[in-house]
C-alpha cells in the first residue's frame, strides 16, 4: 500500500469540481490574447498544485507502492509528503507547510473553493503549492488515468482507518503519559536541585495544551465542521461533539482543568505536576479497562469487511519497503472479522488482522501517534537497519550467525496514525517488570490490581534519596548514587528477574536455551547500533520481545542530535543497554562469548570497503539535519520576523523612508547569507557526523594484541559506577 498513505476518499469530488474549473480556465485562457495568454501558464500552474496538493502528499507514495519503485523514489525525493495532510488532519489547522517558490506565482482572482480545504470566509485566497506539490499533482493525474480501480479501493481503504481512531479515554492517557515523560526527564536535568525544579515552558505549554483540548482534540468544537472537510477530520469532529455532551466527561473535564491550574500556589513545582499527571494517569487506566476488547470490523468498516482480492490487487502494507521478485509479493486476500484493542507502545492500538494471497495472516498495528516529524525520524533508522541487513547477509561471519536486524514494517497513514507490523506474542522489558510486581503482589494476599501497583516506585526512590541529601545542605556524591543502585537492586528490582521469567516461559530446556541464544545475538546487534550510530536510549518500554522466536524489534529509534548544534550527542553514561537483569539472564559466558563475537562480527562487516557504508550515512544524515534545522529554524525565523516588522515599523512612522528601505536591504541580504551559510553548514555537520560513527566502527573493528575493543566497550556498559549515573526512568 505504499510508504505514505492519505486520507483521500473524502477528496475525489473535489478532484472532479477542480476538474470542471481547470477545463474553464484552458478555455478563456484560450480566448485571451498574446500577452496574456503568456502569463497564463503560471497561474494555471498554480491553481492545478493548489486543486490537486490535498491529494499529492501521500496519494503518491501511496499508487507508486502498487505500481512500480520508480514513482515511489521520486515522490519521496520530491519531500512532499508533510503540507498537505498535516494541513486537513492536524489540530492546528491554521498552519501550512506549503511554500511558494519563484516560478510560482499568485493568482488571487480565482476561487478559493477550488484550493482544496472547504471554502469559508476566513480564507484570503488559493494556496500556492511548491514545485514538489506540482510534480506530485502530475503524478496523481496519470495515475489516475492508468489504474482508477485501484486508486478508489486505495481510497477506501484508507478512508476507513479513521474508525481505528482512538477514545477520548484512551486519547487523553497517551497524552498523560507523554506529558509524564517529559517531566521525568526535566526532572533529571534538574536533579542538581530536585525539590526546587520548575517546570519548564515546553511543558507548560503541552500541559495548557492538553487542558484546553482535554477529551476532544479540537479547541473550537463548534466551527471545526466548518474548518475541516476530510472524512477523518469529520469523524473527529462528530466524536468531539458528543464527547462535549457527556456530563461525566463535563464533571472530569472541569476537575481535571481544576487540578492544573498553575495560577495557584506551588502549581510551578516540578514534583507537584508529576504528582498530578500520575494520577490522572490512573482515573483513565482505570476508564479504559471498562472500555471494550474487540469489535467486528463489519460494524465500523463496511468496506474493509466486503475487500477481496477480486476487488483491486493491492500489496500488503509496506511490501515494497524490501525489493524483491514482483510474483514473491503478497497481496491482501481480504481483512479478518475482528479487531483487537492492545495496549502497546503506551498506546492503545488497534489490532488489525490482514489474510494474505498465500494464506498466512499479518497483524498490524494502527498506532496514534502525535508528531509527524519525530515518525520520520523513526522511518529514517529503520530504513538505514533495513539496507545494513543486506551487508550482513553478504559476509561469512554474520551469516553463519544469522545475524540480522528485526526491522519491522511501518507504514504512514496519516500525520497521526501509523500501519505498524505487529507480533501478538511480544511483550516489553517494562511489561515483564510489571507482570512480576503483580505477581509477588498477588503472592502476599494484597490482591492487587494493575492500576494499583506502583510501577515507577523506583524512580520515586530515586529522587527522594536526592531529595533527602541535599536538604541536608550537601551534593549528591558518585557513593550515593552507588547506594540508591544497590538499594533498587535489592528490594525492588532483584536482579534475576528477567531469568525467572524466561525459565517460567520455557520449561523446556531446549527452548529456554533457543530463546536466550537468539535473545543474545539480536541485542549485539541493537547495542551496536545504539552506540555507533548514536541512536536515542533505548527505554525499557521501547524494546519488545517476542516469546515465539526471541527477536528483539525496537519501533523509536531516533538519532540523538543536540537541539543546539544539530551534532551527534556522544555524552552518556553507558554505551547501550545492558543492565544487571539482562546480564543475570545472558550469563557471564553469554556476554563475553555470543554478545561480544557478535558485535565484533558486525562492526567488521559494516567497514567493509565495498559496502560503501559512509554513502549511505550522509544520504540518511542529511535528511535527517535538515529535518533538525527546519524545526529549529521556524523559531528562528519567527523571531527574525518580528524583529524585522518591528524595525520596519519603526523607520516608517519617524519618517525615514531611506533608512527602512536599507534596513529592509540588509535583511534581505543576510538572508541570503545565512542560506549561501547554511549549505555549507549542512555539508560539514553530515560530514562530521559520518566520520564521528566511521570512527567508532574502525575502533569496534581494529585487533590490538588479539584483544578487541568491544570487551572494554562491554564492561563499561555493565559497570555499577556507569549505570548510577543513568537516568533512573531508563534503567
Amino acid at each position: 500500500m505504499g510508504l505514505h498513505l492519505g486520507s483521500l476518499a473524502a477528496r475525489r469530488a473535489k478532484l472532479k469540481s477542480s476538474e470542471y474549473t481547470l477545463a474553464q480556465l484552458r478555455q478563456s485562457a484560450a480566448q485571451k490574447s498574446d500577452a496574456t495568454t503568456t502569463a497564463t501558464p503560471s497561474s494555471q500552474t498554480t491553481t492545478t498544485a493548489s486543486t490537486t496538493s490535498t491529494t499529492s502528499s501521500t496519494a503518491a507514495s501511496l499508487v507508486s507502492s502498487a505500481t512500480t519503485a520508480t514513482t515511489t523514489t521520486t515522490a519521496s525525493a520530491d519531500g512532499s509528503g508533510d503540507g498537505p495532510a498535516s494541513k486537513v488532519t492536524t489540530g492546528d489547522a491554521t498552519k501550512s507547510n506549503y511554500t511558494s517558490t519563484p516560478s510560482t506565482k499568485s493568482t488571487t482572482g480565482h476561487t478559493p473553493s477550488t484550493t482544496g480545504l472547504g471554502a469559508s470566509t476566513a480564507n484570503p485566497g488559493p494556496i500556492r503549492a511548491s514545485v514538489p506539490m506540482v510534480r506530485c499533482s502530475k503524478i496523481m493525474q496519470v495515475q489516475r488515468d492508468l489504474h482508477p480501480i485501484l486508486l478508489s479501493s486505495l481510497e477506501g481503504i484508507v478512508d476507513q482507518m479513521v474508525w481505528f481512531r482512538e477514545s477520548w479515554y484512551e486519547e487523553v492517557l497517551r497524552q498523560l503519559r507523554l506529558a509524564l515523560a517529559k517531566c521525568q526527564a526535566v526532572a533529571f536535568e534538574n536533579r542538581g536541585a530536585v525539590v526546587d525544579a520548575k517546570v519548564t515552558p515546553h511543558t507548560l505549554s503541552f500541559v495548557k495544551k492538553l487542558v484546553t483540548t482535554f477529551g476532544v482534540g479540537i479547541e473550537n468544537v463548534s466551527s471545526v465542521a466548518t474548518t475541516f472537510s476530510s472524512a477523518a477530520s469529520e469523524s473527529l469532529a462528530r466524536r468531539a461533539q458528543a464527547t462535549a455532551q457527556d456530563p461525566v466527561f463535563q464533571k472530569m473535564k472541569t476537575q481535571f482543568t481544576s487540578d492544573f491550574d498553575f495560577s495557584q500556589p506551588g502549581a510551578m513545582k516540578l514534583h507537584n505536576l508529576i504528582f498530578k499527571l500520575k494520577k490522572w494517569i490512573k482515573i483513565m487506566e482505570a476508564r479504559t479497562k471498562l472500555l471494550p476488547k474487540s469489535f467486528l470490523i463489519e460494524e465500523k468498516c463496511r468496506f474493509l469487511s466486503n475487500f477481496s482480492s477480486s476487488t483491486a490487487d493491492v500489496e500488503l502494507p509496506g511490501e515494497f519497503l524490501t525489493p524483491k521478485h514482483g510474483h514473491y509479493y503478497v497481496r491482501i486476500a481480504r481483512f479478518m472479522p475482528r479487531v483487537e484493542i492492545a495496549h502497546k507502545h503506551n498506546t492503545a492500538a488497534r489490532r488489525l488482522y490482514i489474510r494474505g494471497s498465500n494464506g498466512k495472516i499479518y497483524p498490524y498495528l494502527v498506532v496514534n501517534d502525535a508528531s509527524m516529524g519525530e515518525s520520520r525520524r523513526e522511518e529514517r533508522v529503520l530504513q538505514l537497519l533495513r539496507m545494513l541487513n543486506h551487508f550482513l547477509a553478504k559476509r561469512k561471519e554474520t551469516a553463519k550467525r544469522q545475524l540480522q536486524f528485526t526491522v519491522p514494517r511501518v507504514v504512514a497513514v496519516s500525520p497521526q496514525m501509523r500501519l505498524v507490523e505487529d507480533c501478538p506474542t511480544s511483550l516489553s522489558l517494562l511489561d515483564i517488570y510489571k507482570q512480576k510486581i503483580l505477581k509477588a503482589m498477588n503472592q502476599m494476599g494484597k490482591r492487587a490490581t494493575k492500576g494499583q501497583v506502583e510501577y515507577d516506585a523506583p524512580i520515586n526512590r530515586y529522587y527522594e534519596r536526592l531529595a533527602t541529601v541535599q536538604s541536608r545542605g550537601s551534593q549528591v556524591s558518585h557513593q550515593v548514587l552507588r547506594d540508591v543502585l544497590k538499594e533498587v537492586q535489592t528490594n525492588m528490582i532483584p536482579r534475576g528477574m528477567l531469568k525467572e521469567w524466561a525459565i517460567h516461559t520455557f520449561p523446556n530446556a531446549t527452548d529456554y536455551f533457543a530463546f536466550r541464544k537468539m535473545f543474545t545475538t539480536q541485542l549485539a546487534q541493537i547495542g551496536l547500533a545504539e552506540f555507533v550510530l548514536h541512536l536515542s536510549r533505548l527505554n525499557p518500554e521501547i524494546l519488545q520481545i517476542e516469546r515465539n522466536s526471541g527477536l528483539l524489534s525496537v519501533f523509536y529509534f531516533r538519532f540523538d542530535l543536540d537541539d543546539a548544534t544539530g551534532e551527534l550527542d556522544a555524552n552518556r553514561p553507558v554505551p547501550f543497554r545492558l543492565t544487571p537483569n539482562i546480564a543475570e539472564f545472558l550469563t557471564t559466558v553469554g556476554v563475553n562469548g555470543v554478545l561480544t563475537a557478535s558485535m565484533i562480527a558486525v562492526a567488521r562487516c559494516f567497514v567493509q570497503p565495498t559496502f560503501q557504508l559512509p554513502a549511505l550515512l550522509r544520504a540518511i544524515l542529511k535528511d535527517e539535519v535538515i529535518a533538525w534545522d527546519k524545526k529549529v529554524g521556524k523559531n528562528a525565523s519567527r523571531g527574525k520576523h518580528s524583529a524585522k516588522s518591528s524595525s520596519t515599523s519603526t523607520d516608517s512612522k519617524s519618517g525615514d523612508s531611506s533608512t527602512a528601505t536599507s534596513t529592509s536591504a540588509a535583511v534581505a541580504a543576510a538572508g541570503s547569507t545565512q542560506a549561501d551559510m547554511d549549505s555549507e553548514v549542512l555539508i560539514a555537520t553530515v560530514t562530521k557526523a559520518v566520520n564521528a560513527i566511521m570512527t567508532r566502527l574502525q575502533n569496534l573493528a581494529q585487533f590490538e594484541g588479539g584483544e578487541s575493543k568491544v570487551s572494554t566497550l562491554v564492561a563499561a556498559a555493565n559497570s555499577p559506577d556507569n549505570l548510577c549515573r543513568m537516568d533512573p526512568a531508563l534503567k
